[in-house]
């Protein structure tokens, strides 16, 4: 089997989600599990035989990999997705910070030093992935990354080919959620169902938590607080930013990230940009010329931000659709 029908103006965040729906419609298994660089994932067939596996730094690019390995997506498209999966270099280097598939705490740590510096984050479309640029106080790029999927991931992984940012980072490191579930051999279920991913975390072959979101990770995340994985502070924002997600009242068949990646491939066509930046919650600043137009918030990625920016906002100031040509239309 292989699927075909993949719009990659939603990015590879896009195409993993649509390829997972066909998946789960065909009854097959994904299967996520931690591990110390970041996150492995298998898909079984109906019938339980291995199909395809991966791993990435979190786990929606791991289910990318296994979907790419397994066959599922055909070669042309595989070939212009695989240069946005983490290299085992890279994989490495990110783990150092935290491991274990756990991208957010690191990434927003680094937001806040380049900001406290005077620099500037900046997230842009880049092909099938997102370029996260990270920019000195003088205004001069220090270093950049690319990911296929959120710019939380492209800015850990050009935080990680910093050195002394990379140490900085990894100083503070400690235990997380990722390294229990390894520790007890947790592993995670996905599957998309009712218009959207639904999570489900295994120990011992009893579920022991599980939920939905509008993503991958946003499932993921969910399925662990249910099963008492994560601090009460962290857990109260989160549920706080799921409560006030505009997004969520009218879901759309599409993933979070696929939206995000619409978003940015347009604005990049209208010349307007995007910075992020943290406080309570990840953070980003739509900007067209000098002017800030709108402002988002997001927990795990910025791609919920971003959407979140065009929801509470007015979208023509960041899409600026182009204008109909032939109007009026001449009388008959």
């Amino acid at each position: 089997m292989q699927i075909r029908d993949l719009d990659l103006s939603e990015g590879a965040c896009g195409a993993c989600h649509r390829v997972l729906r066909h998946l789960s419609e065909e009854e097959f298994i994904i299967e996520t599990s931690e591990y110390p660089e970041g996150v492995r994932a298998r898909i079984l067939d109906p019938s339980g035989e291995l199909a395809g596996e991966g791993s990435d730094i979190t786990w929606a690019p791991a289910v990318l990999d296994a979907q790419i390995n397994a066959g599922f997506i055909d070669d042309d498209l595989s070939d212009v997705l695989k240069p946005f999966l983490t290299d085992k270099r890279d994989q490495k280097r990110v783990a150092e910070m935290a491991g274990y598939g756990r991208v957010v705490n690191t990434a927003s740590m680094v937001i806040s030093r380049i900001w406290s510096e005077g620099g500037s984050v900046e997230v842009k479309r880049d092909g099938a992935g997102i370029k996260v640029v990270l920019y000195s106080k003088s205004g001069e790029e220090t270093v950049s990354a690319a990911s296929g999927f959120c710019p939380v991931c492209a800015i850990n992984i050009a935080a990680s080919r910093v050195d002394s940012l990379r140490k900085e980072i990894a100083s503070g490191r400690s235990r997380n959620t990722g390294m229990e579930k390894y520790e007890r051999g947790i592993t995670g279920r996905l599957e998309w169902r009712g218009r959207r991913v639904h999570s489900y975390l295994i120990e011992d072959g009893k579920v022991i938590g599980r939920n939905w979101g509008c993503c991958i990770a946003y499932a993921t995340i969910r399925a662990e607080i249910d099963a008492g994985f994560g601090s009460s502070k962290w857990n109260r924002l989160f549920r706080n930013y799921c409560d006030l997600c505009p997004l969520k009242h009218f879901w759309l068949d599409r993933s979070m990230g696929a939206l995000g990646n619409r978003i940015l491939h347009r604005m990049g066509r209208a010349g307007v940009r995007e910075n992020v930046r943290m406080e309570d919650y990840i953070t980003v600043d739509i900007i067209s010329g000098d002017e800030r137009v709108a402002c988002g918030i997001g927990t795990l990625c910025s791609f919920s931000a971003t959407v979140n920016a065009l929801l509470r906002s007015d979208a023509s100031l960041i899409l600026k659709p182009d204008p109909a040509e032939g109007f009026p239309y001449p009388q008959r």
